[in-house]
């Protein structure tokens, strides 16, 4: 018998990869306009290292969402299903995040720009932000 009989849906994670849905073009046009208009404030306003940092980030944020990549649903694949693929994964991640930003962090710049580790007391603007990734997260599901 497959895996895919004896899974139930609700455990398979890619499972919504298979599945053929038609996007609505309205929701995806508001969202680019948004991403493009504020990337275009912050290359404007503050700097175009900034503009080009939010879109590394949307773009980042684009990847993982198709790859269903996610730390929350890695952790719930391993430990109802054994899968450890999406926790290897993460591990791969964050070893590879470490070669590339130890030795930036250690050598003080990157590219002639000061490269340091931010410390800063927590303030309303962290408790903000925390409240609404904590809103994102359960409208995302995770």
């Amino acid at each position: 018998m497959s895996d895919a009989v004896r899974t139930p849906a609700l455990r398979r994670p890619f499972a919504f990869a298979t599945e053929h849905r038609s996007i609505d073009p309205r929701p995806v046009g508001i969202a680019t306009a948004g991403i493009v208009l504020l990337g275009l404030y912050l290359h404007q306003f503050v700097s175009w290292r900034q503009g080009a940092l939010f879109l590394v980030g949307v773009g980042a944020g684009v990847v993982l969402y198709h790859a269903a990549f996610g730390f929350t649903s890695a952790w719930r694949v391993f430990i109802a299903d054994l899968r450890g693929e999406g926790l290897r994964a993460q591990m791969l991640m964050l070893a590879l995040t470490c070669l590339v930003f130890l030795p930036v962090l250690a050598s003080g710049s990157f590219f002639g720009q000061a490269a340091r580790g931010s410390v800063a007391p927590v303030g309303v603007s962290v408790v903000a932000g925390a409240f609404l990734f904590g809103v994102g997260m359960q409208l995302g599901g995770g």
